[in-house]
């Protein structure tokens, strides 16, 4: 071997040795970190059991050893850290200009407890006693939204969170005070956690990428707010920073909270400059079950989402009985949003069981095509004529609020129609309509009726949209996973508006059931009800595979 040989090998050893020695200075200080909290793992695994203490003297301490084994493990290349069960509390160890915050958390880590209604986890903080703690305490937090950086692989199992130690000032409530507070996060999951009694929501989760929240429980969130705050809900999840966000939110409970059960809401409303996504992969709420909210599921210009086979109920505590006004809330333009199957248990105060139209409306209000709340949407009048506005309504709900999602605090768009205004409650409906070819009526007289004969060759035209890729009904459709077939006789979206749109649709519509009579006895001329639109939609949806 040469000496430049010689040299190198000896300098390839060195360098080894050198990383064998970094590799067991790490090992020593980890395991000094660990044995100062308190922590102690079998040998040869990544489990570590945290030393907690009980009562409230040692909120300090459990604030310090939780902190430092999330920290270690992290460092480690990740852990689970064991939180024995009992009842444990913490102290807020931060502070920015928007909230106080105990712990925050790091890559890797899971924290798991002994069970929900065996290890409890306590926050203290109370504005009363100590003008330190102006904010509400967020239990667990991370916030990447200076950064840009996600927290990744953090889950959380097993635990429950009260909040009923912990009181911001309620002069001064601006949503902090959560059981989690995450902005930016990825490939991280929940199950089997409680949060309750929290100034803010409970589970916090903003701009979430391929996450999951299952068999949790969100209860009493928002006790620092009332009915007109922000936030202030059981599960609220802030979108509109990545198109790749998503999110499944699967057999969870929400009930009693001040605001809502279950909530998206896009943060380009708070003039965020980072939130400028017009999409998402996808949000999906599925057998949740929320009841005793103010909106039990909801949005607030909420886009991609979906609540699947959901139940809403009326509060079972008497103390809240008709608190809750709606089941589903959305507003300020929420775009591609549908509501699949699932059971609401509201009903209309004029519509019985024994009335033909009564298992129609019952899947309308299941499907958030009509709503049914305390704020004069008691009765539903069935027999009414159906307006042009409200038909555009019906549909456009059914067809899963097909649009473009709108960015900016006050947004705006032109008048859909001479005669319908920006801002009037079927603006956005009209729009779409005008928008996808369905109506070029100009001008749309929204407080007329339509006939049955207008209605069937409105939801023939909108069966072929469905079958149109460039459409915006096709788009909402396609984001609700669903392929969206009707059997409309195929043709191009141009030819739409011919003179035998209403022979070829009429003719359809008697194809297919949709309505309400049979063709012999001439009655397309007549105008259509309330009952009858929600009737025709009930019949299109079982033609759809």
């Amino acid at each position: 071997m040469s000496i430049e040989e010689n040299r190198a090998a000896l300098h390839s050893r060195h360098k080894t040795l050198a990383a064998a020695l970094r590799a067991l200075c790490c090992a020593c200080a980890l395991f000094a970190v660990l044995t100062a909290a308190g922590c102690t793992s079998a040998p040869g695994h990544d489990v570590v059991d945290v030393d907690l203490k009980q009562g409230r003297s040692a909120a300090a301490h459990n604030t310090q050893t939780l902190q430092h084994a999330i920290n270690a493990a992290s460092y480690a290349g990740g852990g689970e850290l064991r939180l024995p069960a009992g009842t444990y509390y913490f102290s807020w160890s931060h502070e920015d200009e928007w909230s106080s915050y105990a712990i925050i958390m790091r890559d890797n880590v899971s924290v798991v407890g002994a069970g929900m209604d065996e290890t409890f986890l306590m926050p203290l903080g109370t504005y009363p006693e100590t003008v330190e703690a102006k904010h509400g305490v967020d239990m667990f937090s991370y916030d990447g939204g200076q950064t840009g950086k996600y927290l990744v692989n953090a889950d959380f199992a097993d635990f429950t969170i009260d909040g009923s130690a912990t009181q911001g000032d309620p002069d001064g409530y601006n949503a902090s005070g959560k059981g989690f507070f995450f902005t930016l996060f990825k490939d991280c999951d929940w199950e089997r956690v409680k949060v309750m009694n929290t100034d803010g929501t409970g589970f916090g989760a903003d701009f979430p990428v391929n996450c999951t929240m299952k068999d949790c429980i969100a209860v009493r969130c928002g006790k620092n707010a009332t009915s007109e705050s922000v936030g202030a809900s059981g599960f609220g999840v802030g979108i509109g920073h990545s198109e790749d966000e998503s999110m499944l939110i699967e057999n969870c409970v929400s009930y009693d909270n001040t605001k809502y059960g279950f909530f998206f809401e896009h943060q380009t409303i708070f003039e965020n400059p980072v939130t400028t996504a017009k999409r998402a992969e996808g949000y999906v709420v599925r057998d949740c079950k929320a009841s005793g909210n103010l909106y039990n599921f909801g949005g607030n210009r909420a886009n991609d989402v979906r609540f699947i086979e959901c139940r809403s109920d009326a509060s079972v505590s008497a103390a809240r009985e008709g608190y809750t006004r709606c089941a589903f809330q959305f507003h300020n333009y929420s775009t591609r949003v549908t509501v699949e199957g699932g059971e609401i248990a509201q009903r209309y105060g004029d519509v019985a069981p024994e009335d033909d139209c009564y298992d129609a409306l019952a899947w309308a209000l299941a499907c958030n095509v009509a709503e049914v709340g305390s704020d004069g949407y008691d009765d539903f009048r069935p027999r009414d004529m159906a307006s042009r506005g409200e038909v555009a309504v019906f549909l456009w709900r059914y067809a899963g609020r097909p649009g473009e999602v709108l960015l900016g605090h006050a947004p705006s768009f032109a008048d859909p129609a001479s005669d319908v205004a920006f801002g009037s409650y079927y603006a956005e409906a009209v729009k779409w309509l005008k928008e996808d070819g369905l109506s070029i009526a100009e001008p749309f007289r929204a407080q007329d009726g339509m006939t049955y004969g207008e209605l069937a060759t409105l939801f023939w035209r909108y069966a072929m949209l469905l079958e149109t890729p460039e459409s915006q009904a096709s788009d909402a459709a396609h984001s609700a996973g669903d392929a969206a077939s009707t059997r409309a006789d195929e043709k191009e979206v141009g030819e739409r508006t011919g003179a035998g749109d209403d022979a070829d649709a009429a003719a359809w519509a008697f194809e297919h059931g949709l309505l309400p009579f049979e063709e012999s006895e001439n009655r397309l001329g007549e105008p259509c009800t309330r009952e009858g639109v929600i009737e025709m939609l009930y019949a299109f949806d079982g033609i759809r595979p």
